[in-house]
């Protein structure tokens, strides 16, 4: 038990120090929201997976997906519960517990974890909806485990509300699940800082960049992309759409995944690999971009810009008819 949990501290602490220092945090963070709101789901019994979480949260279909098809209304705490992660404060713990609490005498020489699991354990017997799930990594955070909320880490085990007394496997399971699920945070964060390293390489590179930087920054808040988003986005032609992504899927700096002539789809590689529509590379990957004065200079103009695209995107998605 000692070393499950060493293994789970171990795991979240690397995880949330990389995410600390990353330039591409936030949209790490918007990335992963579909991941930790599927994983809620599914402790629901949904039969929904990230990718259909993803395509109901864009407004985009996925080719060869079917429609989800339920008896409630699954995504409904989507949005609010996505917002959440955009406050820059943390809560005490207290505020967010829907029921009252009277820590033991023990709680103060509890490690931040167990106490975070303990109300979890409670929290699922009080309220039978996913909020106790939707709601750990906010607890993970207000206790001090991590720095700030990090969606993937949305854990839970359906025995919660079940079984009493002492659970020495359910608590295995969960610190399982926690190294598990921090471990795969980890390698989407290292796939988004290296698709940045190398669209900066290719920026550096390109004499006449256009609107390839604006791409660039595009894809970071809107993974999956068609011409239609990309023409009302630049305010350009369908045609002139159509040839920027495939200039930048030439580039590999997205992935066609439609397989159609017409209305293509556009993924990030590291989001394709992610919702399963792209297959992970093999073998030995490739070495980084060398770093250089040039490559530096595109990198810093490229983070400090963001701000901007994700201000155009904004108001493209408000001035669309609902």
């Amino acid at each position: 038990m000692a070393g499950l949990f060493g293994e789970a501290m171990a795991a979240i602490g690397r995880l949330d120090a990389r995410i600390s220092a990353s330039p591409v945090a936030q949209p790490w963070r918007n990335r992963t929201v579909w991941k930790g709101y599927s994983t809620a789901l599914q402790l629901q019994r949904y039969e929904i997976d990230e990718i259909d979480v993803f395509s109901q949260a864009t407004g985009v279909p996925i080719a060869g997906r079917p429609s989800v098809a339920t008896a409630g209304r699954p995504f409904d705490a989507f949005g609010e519960w996505k917002h959440s992660f955009d406050r820059a404060t943390v809560r005490h713990w207290r505020e967010g517990l829907p029921f009252s609490f009277d820590p033991p005498d023990t709680w103060s020489k509890a490690p931040p974890l167990i106490r975070a699991l303990t109300l979890l354990d409670i929290w699922t017997r009080q309220d039978p909806s996913p909020r106790p799930w939707l709601c750990f990594p906010q607890l993970l955070a207000s206790m001090n485990v991590v720095a700030s909320a990090l969606p993937c880490l949305v854990i839970g085990d359906l025995s919660l509300r079940t079984l009493h007394g002492p659970r020495e496997r359910q608590l295995k399971r969960l610190l399982k699940a926690l190294r598990s699920t921090a471990a795969d945070g980890l390698k989407r964060l290292d796939r988004l800082e290296g698709w940045r390293l190398n669209f900066a390489a290719v920026l550096a590179e390109e004499s006449r960049p256009g609107l390839l930087r604006d791409l660039g920054k595009l894809v970071l808040s809107q993974p999956l992309v068609t011409a239609r988003l990309i023409a009302d986005t630049f305010e350009i032609t369908l045609s002139g759409a159509g040839k920027l992504l495939a200039r930048a899927a030439a580039h590999r700096l997205l992935v066609e995944v439609s397989g159609r002539n017409s209305w293509r789809l556009y993924v990030t590689p590291d989001m394709g690999i992610a919702l399963g529509m792209v297959s992970p590379p093999r073998g030995r990957p490739p070495s980084p971009p060398r770093r250089t004065e040039e490559l530096d200079t595109v990198l810093a103009d490229f983070d400090k810009e963001m701000e901007e695209i994700d201000t155009l995107l904004q108001n493209v998605q408000s001035s669309r008819p609902s």
